[in-house]
């Protein structure tokens, strides 16, 4: 297994686009570390360690997360793009928030947010608030359900949200629409922000 490795340059880079600093980097390193191979990580990879941490895994939610990081859209990540994401996750005002919850969202990558997406994203948000707010952590994700009147609330919230962005019709959020919308409308651009789950992708960072 190969290490990243930076020198003082690299951190001092990397410190200044990400806003963080010396020590959060030796940190971030030693995670990155213990994760990546030959300096890289891919998306199966990214799926197996959220499955160890959190007994289970969502779908939309290790796409979030693999998406957060694949700042270049190469599939894999490296130590600059985990220190960026953190930085995105730490500091909630960065510019790109529009932008960088658009490239969440679009879970599959075709550059479009669909309804069925928005559902995944939506309904992902209710069961990791239950896996931290009810269960505290400690029931395992994977066993972990939603009542149907739960899912029949997040599918009914997800498709009013879905259909106030698609302002063409063609049952897909395009790119522009996304970014003309949030751009007009501050409080949708909170709600889509807020469906990153900057928490529970924070304590994707943690220790335990």
């Amino acid at each position: 297994m190969g290490n990243a490795s930076s020198s003082s340059k690299d951190f001092k880079e990397i410190a200044a686009n990400s806003r963080l600093d010396h020590a959060d980097l030796k940190d971030l390193l030693k995670k990155f570390n213990s994760m990546a191979v030959n300096g890289e990580l891919n998306k199966e990879k990214m799926k197996k360690v959220i499955d160890l941490k959190y007994g289970g895994t969502d779908s939309a939610f290790s796409n979030i997360l693999f998406n957060l990081f694949d700042r270049n859209n190469d599939k894999t990540i490296n130590f600059q793009e985990f220190c960026l994401a953190y930085g995105y996750l730490v500091n909630r005002t960065l510019d790109d928030i529009v932008e960088t919850s658009f490239k969440c969202l679009d879970l599959n990558g075709d550059g479009f947010i669909s309804k069925s997406e928005l559902r995944a994203v939506v309904l992902m948000n209710k069961k990791m608030e239950k896996y931290f707010k009810v269960y505290n952590k400690e029931k395992p994700l994977d066993q972990i359900n939603l009542l149907p009147l739960e899912v029949s609330n997040v599918n009914k919230e997800a498709d009013e949200l879905f259909d106030q962005m698609d302002v063409n019709g063609d049952k897909q959020i395009s790119k522009e629409e996304f970014l003309q919308l949030t751009a007009s409308d501050p409080v949708l651009k909170q709600k889509m922000s807020n469906l990153l789950v900057k928490d529970e992708s924070l304590d994707f960072f943690s220790k335990k």
